[in-house]
């Protein structure tokens, strides 16, 4: 699922994404907001989705930034890929190719309760 496709999936349930187009942008976007969360795109150009993640869960703790949920989007969904992403720092993984229902599902899992209708998410590659 491409990131125009998934950005009017989820506009239409009221959910606000900004996308970037590979790793080293999605690190810069994480230190410019106040993201509710970030789906971030295992396998993408520049820098993978564990590097970027990994980058971005150092400058939280560096800059004292509270910790945003990430969501990985991968179709390496075996245990030892999944092992791998959370030792990366990512909170849920959603094997493609996508679902909405189960994207929703993530997305309402790691942000406990949040209100679908007021999400900053930037969507990665």
């Amino acid at each position: 699922m491409n990131q125009l496709v998934l950005r009017t999936l989820l506009a239409q349930v009221g959910v606000e994404v900004t996308c970037v187009d590979n790793g080293e942008l999605a690190v810069a976007a994480a230190a410019t907001g106040d993201w509710d969360a970030i789906l971030m795109d295992v396998q993408m150009p520049v820098m993978d989705g564990p590097t970027a993640t990994r980058l971005i869960r150092e400058w939280e703790r560096a800059e004292g930034h509270r910790r945003t949920p990430i969501i990985a989007l991968t179709a390496n969904a075996m245990a030892h890929h999944a092992a791998e992403y959370t030792a990366a720092g990512m909170d849920i993984l959603v094997p493609k190719p996508l679902e909405l229902e189960r994207l929703l599902i993530a997305i309402q899992t790691v942000l406990d309760e949040a209100d679908a209708e007021q999400l900053d998410i930037v969507s990665c590659a």
